[in-house]
């Protein structure tokens, strides 16, 4: 997930498809964070304005209330002062002065028949009507009515005053009635400057407490929840070496705690599982090769019994056939002598066969174990094959480790084993070949490598090359019996014959022998 900038199709509703855009968790905390903060600054300042309206109102009016009843008293005793004949203060100078008062939007001076004396406005005030200036003569109570907006409309038309009318009595008398409009537009002003500032205030604080709630999200919430998401994409992906930083507040660092255990308990799943899995094909090869090595014992029992029976119907025939040729080659002309030898030969060659399927055939002889040195019987064979010729076309080479290792196994049968690979690799090889002969020593075996560098064995018949009467080769140059043979007499001495070959590469005959005790 991206943070506010990913959308996500919702299900189908009603028919419609309903697309929801996720808000990123900065971008909802941003926001609340400064709803919060602006409306609980603003709820203050607004709460101080209205104390501070209320607070003015309060003394002003007072200060009003004091102002018209003293003027109200100046001019009772003035009328009283005239009524007597006693001079007494200037009404006109009284008046004038209450004139010049800023405040002052008009006054008016009614007689004791609420009849207008004396009036001034200064910007087209109207008066209490005749019903209320009634009401102040017969209840002798001031009159008084505020008018002032309200916060919220200080941007308004609306007139900021007091308007209030008192009774004039001379001794205990009516004697009329003294009306007055006073402005509040002071006040007013003195408020819209103040939330004016208040509202600069609540701009630069919020910005300072904005700034810094974005600072301390940045580094507490949005960094460790970034690094959260990366980590479990990556886990996604299978890459379990990821790990959180364990810093910041206690539930951050107890979630990368958690995230960190998830994941060393994931990695040591996931290696505990592929320990399984490679034990379980380990097993499945052992019982590939098992099933293998089965087969290939049942295959070589039916042939060496049917090797056997063969053998022994077609032993005596051979026999006789033999004895019977030589006898007749000596009798016949030199012509036809050629002939008889060449019959000779071949019944000599189909009496090879028969001894070969009797060798097969026969049960090892327990009683013909001999305690040999594998490694220098190896270099005997070697060295047999070469005073024959057989490695004139080829170069060996000799890396056998300079070691005894005693191996428990018929002599006669391994030169056998040794000769058939080593001829083998010859064979494999094209002139100007080589053939590398390596060995080594492990704790309890013996291993010995024939490697050449000839043409190969394909993929194809590497699962058959140790079965009775396969090979490769053209008909009349192989038996197909020699690598079962070798196969045979290694698995009778406890030991592994192996092979590993490439098309065009070479082979390698890898021989793994128990050390005797």
């Amino acid at each position: 997930m991206k943070y506010g900038s990913e959308q996500e199709w919702s299900s189908t509703l009603r028919g419609s498809v309903v697309v929801k855009k996720h808000v990123g968790l900065r971008t909802e905390i941003l926001v609340t964070l400064t709803f919060l903060l602006v409306a609980a600054l603003l709820l203050g300042g607004m709460l101080m304005l209205r104390l501070t309206e209320q607070r003015l109102l309060a003394e002003r009016l007072r200060h009003l209330d004091e102002t018209a009843r003293f003027v109200a008293l100046a001019l009772a005793q003035q009328q009283k002062s005239a009524d007597s004949s006693h001079p007494g203060p200037s009404r006109q100078r009284l008046l004038d002065k209450l004139s010049e008062n800023a405040n002052c939007n008009g006054w008016w001076l009614y007689d004791q028949d609420l009849n207008a004396v004396e009036s001034f406005t200064r910007t087209g005030q109207q008066p209490f009507s005749l019903p209320r200036r009634q009401q102040v003569k017969l209840t002798g109570n001031m009159e008084l009515r505020v008018n002032f907006p309200a916060l919220l409309n200080l941007f308004g038309a609306t007139d900021a005053g007091v308007h209030l009318a008192l009774p004039l009595y001379v001794d205990q008398r009516f004697a009329g009635v003294l009306e007055m409009h006073f402005s509040l537009e002071d006040i007013r002003l003195q408020l819209l400057d103040a939330l004016k500032i208040l509202l600069i205030y609540v701009a630069l604080y919020g910005l300072v407490l904005i700034a810094a709630g974005y600072y301390l999200l940045q580094r507490n919430i949005i960094k460790p929840a970034k690094l959260l998401l990366r980590a479990t994409r990556d886990v996604g992906r299978g890459d379990l070496n990821t790990r959180l930083p364990i810093t910041g507040p206690t539930e951050l660092a107890q979630l990368a705690t958690a995230y960190n255990d998830m994941v060393m308990a994931l990695d040591k799943s996931q290696a505990q599982t592929g320990i399984h899995i490679e034990e379980l094909k380990k097993t499945n090869r052992q019982l590939q090769q098992a099933r293998d090595e089965l087969i290939r014992s049942e295959k070589m029992a039916s042939v060496g019994q049917l090797a056997a029976g063969l053998a022994h119907e077609l032993g005596n025939p051979l026999a006789a056939l033999i004895g019977y040729l030589e006898l007749l080659k000596t009798r016949l002309s030199a012509a036809d002598r050629d002939v008889a030898q060449r019959c000779l030969t071949e019944t000599q060659r189909i009496d090879y066969l028969v001894r070969e399927l009797l060798n097969f055939s026969r049960p090892a002889d327990k009683n013909s174990i001999d305690e040999v040195d594998c490694i220098a019987e190896l270099r005997d064979c070697r060295d047999l094959l070469a005073r024959q010729g057989t490695f004139k076309e080829v170069r060996v080479a000799d890396q056998l480790a300079e070691v005894s290792a005693i191996v428990q196994i018929n002599r006669q049968k391994l030169h056998q084993v040794y000769i058939n690979l080593l001829i083998n690799a010859v064979h494999a090889c094209e002139k100007k070949g080589a053939i590398e002969l390596t060995a080594g020593c492990g704790t309890d075996h013996v291993w010995l490598q024939i490697k050449d560098n000839g043409c190969g064995i394909a993929a194809g018949h590497l699962p058959r090359i140790f079965d009775p009467f396969y090979t490769t080769k053209a008909p009349g140059e192989g038996t197909g019996l020699g690598l079962t043979i070798c196969h045979r007499i290694i698995d009778e001495a406890g030991g592994r014959l192996q092979v590993e070959s490439c098309p065009g590469q070479g082979s390698v005959f890898r021989l793994v022998l128990p050390l005797a005790v």
